[in-house]
């Protein structure tokens, strides 16, 4: 009777790869459906990740919006304490960027800038192998996971599945551009050949999964629908209420996260942004009246009284730069930053 023997792994093992598009051209090999993901046939899953919350130990621990969304209408029917502190500090941002108020907004733009801790990242996740062989995980804006889609229909209708372990084929990812100017394209790569009689002809570059890449998907790809520690909208509230805002550190996650989580925490916030417009409501104008008013009945005069004194708000003595998390919080609150 044989034994399959295996080659030892020592020590802690390789980080998981993590992978995000960057300006110029990049190809990749995605893989087909894993594990739990197998049967159903689901090759990437969408998530929208929190970031810039951290253990007591500093470490970050990036965790799934428990928001939900009624398709139909739109409306919130489960909040997200999380995305809520995002929503009312950029505010706030804009107002300081705004109004030229230098230090509010330069405390701010480091919590929730362009680049800033706080970011609520949102793109789907696939397993890869890329031109070099490297296996990890790569994550796509929408935009570019609708244009992939394309490509990958357009092969469908020749008959192509590539995706498959025998017929799968590279994607060329072009990326240019920041934020909202972001444009992504993708393409199959190609392989020149010279036939005889023929001339210079291009074909797809065919990729077959060998054996050797197969035995290393259960240790270097990843589980999509478990990449990300999914908190309950009442645990997500008490990381919030329960972090330090300027370091993002939150006790409660000890419990919640323990010191260990599958997600590479360092594999970044992607700065192409999909997010849409954000939309302002506007104040409704008081309703006007043409009817004549009518002849007014004498009163005794009303005594007169005395003039209010407007009281202006007591600002902080504490420049902002050495303000404690709740005392900026407060002032921010009390609009008197």
């Amino acid at each position: 009777m044989s034994t399959k023997i295996g080659k030892a792994r020592y020590g802690s093992g390789s980080q998981r790869k993590y992978f995000k598009l960057k300006d110029g051209d990049q190809a990749f090999r995605v893989l087909p459906p894993l594990g739990e993901l197998a049967d159903s046939g689901r090759w990437s899953v969408f998530h929208s990740v929190h970031y810039g919350y951290k253990t007591s130990d500093g470490k970050q621990k990036p965790f799934l919006s428990p928001e939900v969304k009624n398709r139909k209408n739109g409306m919130v029917e489960v909040a997200d304490a999380a995305k809520d502190r995002i929503t009312t500090l950029k505010a706030k941002w804009q107002e300081a960027k705004d109004t030229g108020n230098k230090a509010v907004f330069e405390k701010l733009n480091d919590l929730v800038g362009p680049t800033g801790m706080y970011n609520l990242d949102n793109n789907h996740y696939m397993n890869v192998v890329d031109a070099q062989g490297n296996i990890g995980i790569l994550k796509l804006r929408h935009r570019a996971k609708l244009a992939l889609e394309t490509q990958i229909k357009a092969l469908n209708a020749q008959g192509v599945d590539p995706l498959s372990v025998e017929d799968g084929r590279f994607f060329v990812f072009t990326r240019s551009g920041m934020g909202r100017d972001t444009t992504f394209a993708v393409s199959i790569l190609k392989e020149k050949l010279n036939v005889a009689g023929v001339g210079n002809v291009e074909r797809d570059v065919v990729h077959k999964l060998d054996e050797e890449i197969i035995s290393r998907l259960a240790v270097e790809a990843g589980q999509l629908n478990k990449l990300f520690k999914r908190l309950s909208a009442d645990e997500v509230k008490a990381v919030v209420d329960g972090s330090d805002l300027m370091t993002g550190v939150s006790s409660i996650l000890d419990k919640f996260c323990g010191k260990v989580t599958e997600a590479n925490a360092d594999e970044g916030f992607d700065d192409s942004s999909d997010a849409s417009e954000a939309t302002s409501s506007q104040p409704t104008a008081p309703a006007v009246t043409t009817a004549q008013p009518a002849a007014p009945t004498p009163v005794a005069a009303a005594p007169t009284a005395a003039p209010k004194t407007f009281i202006a708000p007591v600002q902080p003595k504490t420049p902002v730069s050495e303000m404690s998390s709740e005392d900026f919080l407060a002032h921010l609150a009390n609009g008197t930053l």
